[in-house]
């Protein structure tokens, strides 16, 4: 009965019902099978020779009126070229989305750690009259303007009694609470308290403290960050280590073309010796880049994230044409004729220019926090008048420069010089009035 009441399509035959899948199959297979159906066969081929011209008419139809609807269109947008135009003005936002999240993040981290002061806090409490002393550490919201509970909506009656959050002082109802047990508790408060002493004398009803979701979504996001910072996957701790060599680097080469410029300047800041050694620290750091991007593309994949191939691969590309393109194509130092012809160069401009060194009398105060110390490396080479505060303090210096280079610390290597530069010129000075007899 179903297969009588049925809906078959496709190209049938009338008389056998039989899908041919084509017209052509079906007017061929009538031709043999029910040829003595004439009348029937004619009405076939005129249906499909309806049907055919039909749909041509309606494709020529619709391509005609696309065809004009086109015209149509060129006609009423005339679109003529012009020159491109300049950018107009731009405005970041960077710094106001920054601003904004800091203070979101600043106030959420300022709540946590309120929750954190006040969980440690709880954590010491004991005795009979603990919910006194709980109530004491957090204000509880007063009972008696709330009517539901604000997490379910669920009204206040006999059966579904009121109950406080131990935490934040709110109000909820006995299945929107969380019982936080003390052990949990104890692994979230730093630095862990020692409480077994106060365990033993609990009951197994007050082994927890109740809070709320809020509260445990708070202290639960913590954990997860820390348990983040801690457990950081290999890649992405090579990944940091190699950022931090690359910025390294980074100033190095820096430092490296200050230091070269300088030299080729004629200027005696810094020596040949200083270059040489920090063109050799920039090859081993370059050396060191190399070996963690190989160790990057030679972890292992998971099944799970394909694509983390693709990714260790572009990290060793970028990292190569980094070290290819930026580190091995530095400036070679310049050969000592060259220095020498710099100097003479420069002491000839400065002649020509009439220059006079300006004698200020003003010595920059430089912060030492590397534990140099004025004795910690001898200079033989200077010799140190009794009573001579500038000569002492010209000492000093000196050594200083001497520890400043041996740390590779350019940056204050180039201060220091010009203090020393400074005090000499006031030892010149002092000597000249001594002279004269001032």
């Amino acid at each position: 009965m179903a297969e009588a009441n049925s809906i078959q399509e496709g190209f049938l035959c009338p008389i056998c019902h039989k899908d041919l899948r084509s017209a052509n199959n079906l007017i061929s297979h009538f031709q043999d099978l029910h040829s003595e159906e004439k009348d029937i066969l004619r009405s076939i081929k005129d249906i499909y020779g309806i049907v055919k011209k039909k749909i041509l008419t309606l494709d020529d139809q619709d391509l005609e009126s696309f065809k004009k609807e086109i015209s149509l269109e060129k006609e009423k947008f005339h679109l003529e070229y012009s020159e491109p135009q300049d950018p107009g003005l731009t405005q970041s936002h960077t710094d106001y989305y920054k601003s904004s999240r800091r203070e979101k993040l600043d106030h959420k981290t300022a709540e946590t750690n309120k929750l954190i002061i006040r969980l440690d806090r709880l954590l010491h409490v004991n005795g009979p009259d603990r919910k006194q002393h709980e109530q004491e550490l957090v204000a509880w919201l007063d009972g008696t303007t709330v009517s539901r509970c604000p997490s379910c909506t669920s009204a206040f009656n006999i059966t579904r009694r009121q109950h406080h959050c131990r935490l934040c002082g709110s109000i909820m109802c006995n299945s929107c609470s969380y019982f936080l047990p003390y052990e949990t508790a104890q692994t979230i408060v730093a630095p862990v308290n020692n409480i077994s002493g106060r365990e033993q004398g609990l009951s197994k009803e007050s082994e927890s403290l109740r809070i709320c979701y809020h509260c445990l979504d708070m202290l639960e996001g913590r954990r997860r960050v820390q348990i983040e910072q801690v457990m950081q996957p290999i890649i992405c701790q090579l990944y940091s280590h190699l950022q931090k060599n690359k910025s390294q680097a980074q100033n190095s080469v820096d430092m490296y073309n200050k230091m070269i410029n300088s030299l080729l300047s004629g200027e005696t800041t810094y020596l040949l010796q200083d270059l040489q050694s920090l063109r050799a620290t920039i090859a081993d750091k370059a050396q060191m880049i190399d070996t963690i991007s190989k160790k990057i593309d030679s972890l292992p994949v998971d099944a799970d994230f394909p694509k983390a191939a693709i990714l260790q691969t572009n990290v060793r590309k970028a990292t190569s044409a980094y070290i290819k393109d930026y580190l091995l194509t530095l400036p070679p130092p310049p050969t000592l004729q060259e220095l020498e012809r710099a100097k003479r160069e420069r002491s000839a401009r400065l002649v020509e220019e009439d220059f006079v060194p300006t004698r200020n009398t003003t010595v920059k105060r430089i912060a030492v926090t590397t534990g140099w110390s004025p004795a910690h490396v001898p200079n033989e080479t200077t010799v140190v008048e009794e009573g001579d505060p500038l000569l002492e303090q010209i000492n000093i210096v000196k050594n200083y420069i001497t520890q400043a280079r041996a740390a590779q610390r350019f940056e204050e290597v180039a201060s220091l010089q010009e203090n020393l530069n400074m005090l000499k010129q006031m030892y010149q000075k002092q000597q000249f009035s001594k002279v004269r007899g001032d």
